[in-house]
This record gives C-alpha cells, structure tokens and sequence, in this order.
C-alpha cells in the first residue's frame, strides 16, 4: 500500500527537466507532493535528490540527484530579470510564488510559497517555504492567551517577535495582523521581504509593500513608512540600528509596530537590540525601548505527538510591565529572567511551555527536554507531577 507520507512515491522522473515543454512541470510536481505529505519545506541542491521537512523530520525522494544547472531549470518559470539581477548581485534572492497545482482528477488548489534561492560551493540550491493561504489564527496557532493580549494591552509601542529560522515568525506576525483586521479600523503598511500572506482588507485598510517591487532599500521604505500615515507597521525583520531607530521613532510617535528579530529568547533578543547600537548610545536606546516595548514573544516550532497537529509552538514573554520598564531603565536587564519565569501578567518561560505542552500530551518527554535550552531545570520540574501551575 502506498504511504501517503512518503515523498519517493511520487512520479518525478529528472529526466525531462530542461525540456520547453516541461518548463514548470517538475516544480508543479514537487508542490504537488508538498502538499500531499503535508511537508513545510521543499530543498534542491545539486547532487542531491529533491527532499522535504516533514514532521518529525526530513524526507527525500528516492532516485537521482539534481545535475548542473537543474535547480535553476527547475525554477526559471518564478524568476524575472529583476529578481535574476538581485541573485547575480548579493548570491541569494527571496520572494513568493504562487500556482494552480492539481491535487486529483478534477480537482485543483492555489498555493503560496516562499523561495529562497542562494549560492552553496558556486551552485545554485533554493529553500522553498510552503504559506498557507489562509491566516490562522492564535488557537489554531495553539499559541497562548498572552499573545492576545499583547496586541491588545496598548495601540502604540513595539511587539517583537523572535525565533530561530522556521519557528513560524512570520506566520504569527500574520496571525497578530489578522487579529487587527477584523476588529480595528487602522491603516496598515508593511515592508516585507518578500511579502508571505496576502491580506484582505476587512475593518482595516492594509498596504503590502515588498522589497524589490515596491521600493528599492529596507532602508528607503522606513523613512517613508511614518509618512504614509500608519496606525500599525509590520517590519518583517530588524536588521540593523537604522530599522531600530525607525521602530522607536514610529512608536514614540503613535503607532503600532510589529517587527520580528532572529533570536533564541525572549532576554537574548533584548541583548540583541540593544548590541545593533555602540556602547555611546546604549543608554538613550534602552530608555527609549523600556518605554515604547510592549513585548517579545519567543518562540519553537517542536513536532508534536497530539493526532492532527503536526507542529506545535513552545513560547516565551517577555511583557513590560513597571518591574520589568525599571529594570530596563536602571541597565538590570540581568533580572528579566526571574521576572519572566515568575509568570506575571501571562508572561512565560520555555521550561513553563514545554512543561505545559508535556502535561497537555502535545509532546513527549524526550522532545522536551531536547529542545529546552535549559534542560536540567525542566528535567526537576517534570519530575514533580503538576509542576508549576499556570498565571493565565
């Protein structure tokens, strides 16, 4: 019987790739298969057949390697000249791409995926992140009521969303846009690289503005977003001092920002804001930041044992509250992690997440304590049954 899990059972022989009248076929194949085993990742690198991120893991297609020059065959039908000029120029390019696929005879469905095409030992390879279409939203995120809050605690200041890459950033940022939309009427702009989910307008009024179609520089769109008159900016990463500044500017000055960093936790990503800055202006940014933050949210995606829920995310929050605005001021940033393991206001840590999500069967044990980044404290708490009882 075939395993509709197994990717090698799919039908994609290498050998008509480069062939006109294939232009696009083998690519539909893979989102076909993307699709039917529920991956999350699509990777092509020369050498290598064709494998996928499944829960639990990776998979491969059975079969050949990818030959000279496949990879950029099999995704010429998504490149422009614009985009080939950004990959011959920096070695990598992101952006979206959607197709009709046919799942079954007579059946077909749009798909939305994020590609990333970079240089690895002089060949081109692509990280092909599936989107879903449709926002879920935070239960269906499985996130908790935190983060409803968060959104909702004030109309100006900065939330921060952090995690590694693939720990459903931008997803959640979607989901906190989502929760706006359909309560709030704001005018919305984001500055995307590249634009993931594609927002309808519902209470809000929402302009989508991605890097290389809409503006030129992260750099230029930021000094332009306060001009636009916003009510909420989404700036899908902070990658510098200058987009920083932009986001306590904007804050200081009435708006709403919602931005993402890359980092491990919710303490870490405040070190990291803090370390885009010389030591010179450290102090100015920190006492701007204990009064424009709101929260950072942290966050894993973990695979999860629960029957019809492949991916689970554990959390951690950071939310400023007076304890946690003095210790900023005061350059106490050394304390947060007592505060946020105390669990005030809904705040949380991951050994509290992975605990829950243990105790609630969406993971097992071993998961757990895999993925703590402090195991030998969760180990303690899941040894004493109950362990620590929810704030929320």
């Amino acid at each position: 019987m075939d395993d509709p899990h197994d990717p090698s059972q799919s039908a994609m022989s290498l050998s008509g790739i480069g062939r006109k009248a294939d232009e696009g076929g083998f690519l539909m194949r893979l989102f076909q298969t993307a699709e039917r085993i529920n991956a999350s990742d699509i990777h092509l690198m020369l050498g290598e057949p064709p494998y996928f991120r499944v829960p639990g893991g990776l998979a491969s297609r059975k079969g050949d390697g990818l030959g000279e020059n496949h990879v950029e065959l099999i995704v010429n039908c998504t490149l422009n000249d614009q985009r080939k000029a950004i990959y011959a120029r920096q070695g990598y390019v992101d952006y979206a791409h959607e197709a009709v696929i046919q799942i079954r005879e007579g059946e077909s469905r749009r798909v939305r995926y994020r590609i990333q095409l970079y240089k690895t030992r002089g060949s081109m390879a692509a990280a092909i992140r599936r989107i879903k279409l449709e926002i879920p939203t935070f239960e269906e995120l499985n996130l908790p009521p935190v983060y409803e809050a968060a959104i909702r605690r004030r109309p100006k200041g900065i939330i921060v969303v952090g995690g590694e890459t693939g720990s459903g950033k931008s997803t959640t940022l979607a989901a906190m846009l989502s929760y706006i939309n359909e309560r709030e009427m704001k005018h919305i702009v984001t500055i995307e690289d590249p634009i993931e989910y594609i927002i309808k307008n519902q209470q809000s009024r929402i302009n989508q503005r991605e890097l290389g179609q809409d503006f030129p520089s992260y750099s230029e769109a930021l000094r332009a977003v306060v001009r636009q008159d916003p009510d909420v900016i989404v700036i899908g990463e902070m990658r510098d001092a200058e987009t920083v500044r932009t986001a306590i500017t904007a804050a200081e000055t009435g708006h709403l920002v919602l931005t993402s960093l890359h980092t491990a936790e919710a303490i870490q990503t405040f070190y990291r804001i803090l370390n885009f800055f010389d030591e010179a202006e450290k102090e100015a940014v920190r006492k701007n930041l204990s009064t424009t933050l709101i929260a950072i949210m942290n966050q894993m995606l973990l695979p999860s044992i629960k029957h019809g829920v492949p991916r689970v995310p554990a959390t951690e929050v950071l939310i400023n509250t007076p304890a946690v605005k003095m210790y900023i001021e005061r350059g106490e940033e050394n304390k947060l992690e007592g505060i946020v393991e105390s669990g005030e206001d809904g705040m949380r840590s991951f050994n509290f997440s992975l605990q829950e999500l243990h105790q609630n069967e969406f993971i097992d044990r071993a998961t757990a304590l895999k993925a703590s980044l402090h195991s030998e404290k969760l180990r303690t708490m899941l040894t004493f049954e109950g362990g620590i009882k929810s704030t929320e």
